[in-house]
């Protein structure tokens, strides 16, 4: 089982999958095309149209989607949550942490997106064609301005009766659900604002210079930050873990993945034994799209796997690698080692 934070992403097997969110919580979905937007009505799944082509609501609490049978042209499978009031905000409702199951029911991943606030809808994953293969995608972004815009955003004309209420337009069907939709880096809490956040610049290279130094000290700076708040021993640089990590952010920028291990099958501990690390403990955080230090660490320290690591009081020393790069642009790790005594 894979925990996935807000722009990680991971392939999925042949076959139907199932994302189940319990909780006073309503899902929906959105089938679009290439260029972004739906072929029509048919294309969104709520509980007035609770099936599609690939696509059907799966109650209590699930959607169930099979790529292989999904309108021809549909490049895309949105799934967005929403308070089953349409009006509570996400942040006085239990965290909505999503389970992905195989057509077996196993396990495949959990997604947590990162901590909400005013948001009354929130895009939780996209099943998405990448290269000719199907992948799985956490988003995690929340938006505060109601349902009826994200159908608009993607290609459907809706009526909205103008309340203001979150709740979107009639109740005829033909509304769908929605919830306007933004760019900006994975992770991001959007505001209700009508126009799309820009990213903040990133430095040009991911290389030596002193701009990309400063990012990489910033995440240890925060990460022991978080440490020593809770009365826990800062952790010091190791240039060989430092080195591995390094090594590990390049090589998913350059192949484009995103996971521990390498299409070869390489963890962790084998990148940092190959460094000359001679370890008791090893353990690595990784991460996609976020636009600094800041962005990185909190949406860490919002999963309780990533969050275990950096407070993990066995550890004493990190590394931490970024590179320019793969589906988000940015891709960070984390590698964290105690020394083998003596």
């Amino acid at each position: 089982m894979i925990e996935l934070v807000a722009g990680a992403n991971m392939p999925l097997p042949g076959g139907a999958v199932r994302l189940e969110l319990p909780g006073p919580f309503d899902l929906s979905a959105v089938v679009v095309g290439a260029g972004g937007t739906v072929s029509g009505d048919g294309d969104f799944v709520f509980y007035n149209q609770p099936a599609a082509p690939g696509v059907r609501l799966a109650p209590p609490a699930g959607v169930t989607v099979e790529v292989g049978a999904l309108r021809p042209g549909a490049e895309r499978v949105v799934v967005v949550a929403s308070p089953d009031d349409l009006r509570t905000p996400f942040g006085r409702l239990p965290a909505p942490a999503a389970t992905v199951r195989d057509a077996g029911g196993g396990t495949l991943a959990v997604l947590r997106p990162p901590r909400l606030g005013s948001e009354t809808v929130l895009v939780v994953a996209e099943i998405y064609r990448r290269a000719g293969s199907w992948k799985l995608r956490c988003v995690g972004q929340g938006y505060a301005d109601g349902l009826a815009g994200l159908a608009r955003d993607y290609g459907v004309d809706v009526e909205d009766d103008g309340s203001g209420d979150g709740s979107g337009g009639g109740s005829d069907g033909s509304s769908g659900p929605g919830g306007a939709r933004r760019v900006a880096g994975p992770g991001a809490s959007l505001a209700p604002a009508p126009t799309p956040v820009t990213p903040a610049p990133v430095p040009a290279r991911a290389g030596a210079d002193r701009s990309v130094a400063l990012l990489l000290a910033g995440v240890v700076t925060l990460t022991n930050a978080e440490r020593t708040r809770r009365g826990l021993v800062a952790l010091t640089v190791e240039p060989r873990l430092t080195a591995a990590a390094q090594a590990h952010s390049d090589d998913m920028a350059q192949r484009h993945f995103f996971a521990h291990e390498s299409p070869e099958g390489q963890s962790v501990a084998d990148r940092a034994r190959a460094r000359g690390y001679v370890y008791r403990i090893v353990a690595e955080n990784i991460a996609a799209g976020q636009r600094g230090a800041e962005e990185v660490v909190t949406g860490w320290m919002n999963s309780p796997g990533h969050r275990a690591n950096i407070l993990n009081a066995d550890l004493r020393q990190i590394g931490v690698g970024y590179a320019l790069g793969g589906e988000y642009g940015t891709i960070w790790t984390q590698v964290f080692g105690t020394p083998m005594p003596g």
